[in-house]
């Protein structure tokens, strides 16, 4: 499980979360929601460790990996999409298994350029669930991409999930219904 607690966090003096608690148990998945600026991608930062709370403490994620897809695509220009994913260790049938899920199977050996936004948000999409981890974020995950791909995108992040935990932003009650997930605003 991971317990959220009481945390708050600050840039500056711009206070963007303040003592907020939560818990997330093995199976979850949570949506958070709230205004821009609020500190949905904050909190996400906090749970991958990129980001220390300036008080409250998160228990429980010392041991665990998690995947993300961050609201940028974050691809390597220089690897093939079946590279963005293998560099990062998972096999190629692994990666290959993802792609071809998400509609992406004809374009494993092409650059980022020359893909689509949406093709390439896809690409993110399978490369985080190519890792190895024992929870998913997904800051705006499904941005870029039109109602098909959504579907299709969110019914297999769904079924390979399994028992892990999820843990997204989005502004979208339907993206969150989706995936099953519960809206937490924050």
């Amino acid at each position: 499980m991971i317990n959220i607690n009481n945390i708050s966090f600050s840039y500056g003096e711009k206070h963007v979360i303040k003592d907020f608690s939560l818990k997330i148990a093995e199976r979850d998945r949570v949506c958070i929601f709230g205004e821009s600026g609020c500190g949905k991608t904050t909190l996400l930062r906090i749970l991958l460790g990129l980001e220390i709370p300036q008080s409250g403490k998160v228990d429980g994620i010392e041991t665990l990996k998690p995947s993300v897809v961050f609201q940028e695509n974050r691809l390597l220009p220089f690897k093939t999409v079946l590279q963005n994913i293998t560099v990062i260790g998972a096999d190629e049938n692994t990666a290959r298994f993802h792609l071809s899920a998400l509609g992406l199977s004809d374009v494993c050996n092409e650059y980022p350029a020359k893909l689509s936004g949406g093709m390439q948000r896809r690409a993110a999409i399978a490369r985080a669930l190519s890792a190895e981890y024992d929870y998913l974020v997904l800051d705006e995950p499904f941005s870029g991409l039109d109602k098909n791909n959504i579907i299709l995108a969110a019914r297999h992040i769904s079924q390979s999930l399994g028992d892990r935990p999820l843990i997204m932003v989005s502004h979208s009650v339907s993206e969150a219904e989706l995936l099953g997930a519960r809206i937490i605003n924050i």
